[in-house]
This record gives C-alpha cells, sequence and structure tokens, in this order.
C-alpha cells in the first residue's frame, strides 16, 4: 500500500518543462510540499488532499455552516491548484466514507467537523442530495438549508501550474 501512495504522490513533484537549447530556458513547476499522511490520503502545504487509490484530488471548504447555493460558490470560485473544481456526486461521497467505532467516518486529514455534506446532484430546482457520514446515508432536502451541512470540492488528478519560474540556464 504505501508504494501505492509513493507512486502516485512521487507524480506530483517538480517537473522541468519547455527546455529550449537557443533561449537557454528552463520552465519549472511549482509542487507543493506534503504535510501529512494518512494511509490512502496525502495533503499537501496548499491544502489539496490526494485520494491515491481514487485519483481525486480533494479540498475541504470552510468548517462552517454552509446552503447548497453557497456551497456552489465558494467551488466556482476556487483556483487553488490551477482550479477545475466541483461538488462532489453521491457515489464520490460514498466513497470517502469509512465506517468506524469512534465516529470520524472520514480522515482527519480534512479537518472539517461534518454529518452533512452536499452533493452536486439535485432532485428539483429547491432540493439536492447530501450525504450524512455518521451513518453513511445519503438524503434529499432543501437547497437553502445550511444547518450542519459542509462543502467538500473535488476534481480528478491532474498536473497544474501554481507558479511559472523560468531560469536562465547558464554555459
Amino acid at each position: 500500500m504505501q508504494n501505492v501512495v509513493e507512486l502516485r504522490t512521487r507524480q506530483r513533484g517538480l517537473e522541468k518543462k519547455n527546455i529550449n537549447d537557443k533561449t537557454a530556458h528552463v520552465q519549472l513547476l511549482y509542487c507543493p510540499e506534503i504535510v501529512a499522511r494518512d494511509g490512502r490520503y496525502v495533503a499537501f502545504a496548499d491544502k489539496v488532499i490526494c485520494d491515491c487509490f481514487s485519483g481525486f484530488e480533494w479540498l475541504a471548504g470552510p468548517d462552517k455552516d454552509m446552503s447548497w447555493e453557497a456551497g456552489c460558490h465558494w467551488v466556482k470560485g476556487l483556483s487553488t491548484g490551477g482550479g477545475g473544481w466541483r461538488l462532489p456526486t453521491l457515489n464520490e461521497l460514498r466513497g470517502l466514507f469509512k465506517m468506524n467505532k469512534n465516529g470520524d467516518n472520514l480522515s482527519p486529514l480534512f479537518g472539517v467537523s461534518m454529518t452533512d455534506v452536499w452533493s452536486c446532484e439535485t432532485q428539483d430546482e429547491s432540493s439536492a442530495w447530501g450525504f450524512n457520514f455518521l451513518p453513511g446515508n445519503q438524503f434529499w432536502t432543501y437547497k437553502t438549508l445550511s444547518r450542519r451541512f459542509r462543502v467538500l470540492a473535488v476534481r480528478p488528478r491532474r498536473y497544474h501550474t501554481l507558479r511559472k519560474r523560468t531560469q536562465k540556464i547558464s554555459d
């Protein structure tokens, strides 16, 4: 298991691109530092959490009550790690759930106290599906409800440029 985690996190390392012999410039991609590991999850300094088995990257929203509309607005405004974030599906949320006697059914690397999480799936114009991490079930409710709801952003794993640096190669 450790080999899979190391292999997939190593892929996010510093890479050289656009090497041009005439101008002698190298463009480097920025890679955030790994700050914690928890079995299948790796947390980076930019607060992105990599699920090394599913191939998704996660970002936890603010640890405060949030309606579905506010959650959508928060996710659309994200530029962390190059953007491309969205609300998760119910299946993706189920994939995060782990039954645990202590009641912490989500990895502590996410750093949020949550029970209910919004999904991108809607029932109609006024209601959306949520996932409850205490018993591990799904339900639908009004989008305006915010009490005990948190937001997670997800995207497929990708290589992103956070900062670009150009270095001149000396002879």
